[in-house]
């Protein structure tokens, strides 16, 4: 039976509608898209390398504890007077006393600290690149705090303590009004060394340590997250004198100059067999050095190594524990028209360390030319398990 033409057409008709339909609706789906707020991009965050301008240094003055049989604080009095003419100091107290012994202390050694500020931040430690606000610019160069987790590096202890340092870094970002970005991984200041362009080295030993539910792959997605950073070189161990305390921090070991030139720590050969620890230090710069040899920046450059020797022939001195502590040339701390460097050089000890030291000394001046190399002596805070850079932030401008 032949179908009327009629149904033919309304047929046709009905497609004609459908289609017409179908096109309205995507029409206004996309305009409905189009008014949709879209969800912006992540921030590109920047992590300055330290050697790039800054607009202050922070401390934390040092509690009871670490002023007695081995006083920090003459130290601290010494950092701040160094710094004094070139940088401002962001001085973390507990209490407004503090502030009026610290300007006794300060008066009595011949120092205005009219470039000091007080922030009364409650803390207990010393240890500021660890604990205190790590910064990096966003959009606009505005001026961001990465709050790392702590746990006391994998040592465990009192809780009470690590719940006060853990907040160290978040009151320092109250008190300046800056945004806080919340890294899900656990990180210390001194086990991050950036090149300031999107590289960072850390090590094994202490990363991997801090985040054992995490793989590689996931801790540098993390790091390139909150920093910023398009590259991150792993190096194996830290110093084996170092195990015991961080578990192998990288600012004892290998630093960035600039954004092309690592400084790599070096046991002298003299004192590659003056004890156990010396040996196995020596193997692990040895490796460490020939890993970063054949890497590369985020530009896919390699970098020019210097090798800075650790001092020698203080291996043989143990403290009173029988611990060989951290005293390392490479834990300074940079800052604009200066370098404070660590010394350990004094009458009694052997011409060979004189002459190391003047030689770091020169070394420095070269790859940071135009700053003034201030030698410091932090061996009581070498003691407690760290230096220079360790009790010191740097804030970029």
């Amino acid at each position: 039976m032949k179908r009327p033409y009629s149904f033919i057409i309304l047929t046709f008709v009905g497609l004609l509608v459908i289609l017409a339909a179908r096109e309205f609706n995507h029409r206004v789906y996309r305009k409905a898209e189009n008014l949709r707020p879209k969800t912006p991009a992540a921030a590109a965050y920047t992590f300055p390398g330290e050697f790039d301008r800054q607009q202050a240094i922070w401390l934390q003055w040092p509690s009871e504890i670490y002023n007695g049989d081995r006083p920090v604080y003459p130290v601290t009095i010494n950092i701040i007077k160094a710094l004094d003419p070139y940088i401002r100091v962001n001085l973390m107290v507990r209490s407004q006393e503090e502030v009026n012994q610290i300007k006794n202390l300060l008066k009595n050694s011949g120092c205005t600290g009219h470039n000091l500020h007080y922030y009364i931040i409650n803390h207990m430690s010393i240890w500021t690149r660890d604990v205190g606000p790590i910064f990096v610019k966003g959009p606009q160069n505005k001026l961001h705090v990465v709050d790392f987790g702590f746990n006391n590096y994998s040592r465990g202890g009192n809780p009470d303590y690590i719940a006060v340092e853990s907040q160290v870094d978040r009151l320092a970002a109250e008190q300046l009004n800056l945004p806080v970005i919340k890294a899900n991984l656990i990180s210390e200041g001194g086990a991050i060394e950036s090149n300031g362009r999107g590289t960072i080295m850390v090590t094994e030993s202490v990363v991997l340590r801090r985040n054992p539910q995490m793989s590689k792959e996931q801790i540098e997605k993390e790091y390139k997250r909150v920093l910023g950073v398009k590259k991150v070189i792993w190096l194996k161990k830290g110093l084996a004198e170092d195990d015991h305390i961080t578990t192998g921090h990288i600012n004892e070991i290998a630093r960035f100059a600039n954004p092309h030139t690592i400084l790599l720590a070096q046991i002298l050969p003299a004192d590659r067999y003056t004890n156990a620890i010396s040996q196995e230090s020596y193997r692990r710069m040895e490796e460490n050095y020939q890993i970063l040899r054949d890497a590369t920046d985020q530009d896919g450059k390699p970098f020019r190594i210097i090798r800075i020797p650790m001092p020698p022939t203080l291996y043989g001195e143990a403290d009173e524990t029988g611990q060989i502590p951290v005293r390392s040339y490479l834990n300074y701390a940079v800052t604009n028209g200066a370098v404070l460097m660590q010394t350990y050089w004094q009458p009694g000890r052997s011409d060979i360390l004189k002459t190391t030291e003047s030689q770091v000394k020169d070394t420095l001046q070269q790859v940071f030319p135009g700053r003034r190399i201030i030698g410091i002596n932090a061996e009581n805070v070498n003691r407690w398990g760290g230096g220079i850079h360790c009790i010191t932030q740097h804030m970029p401008d």
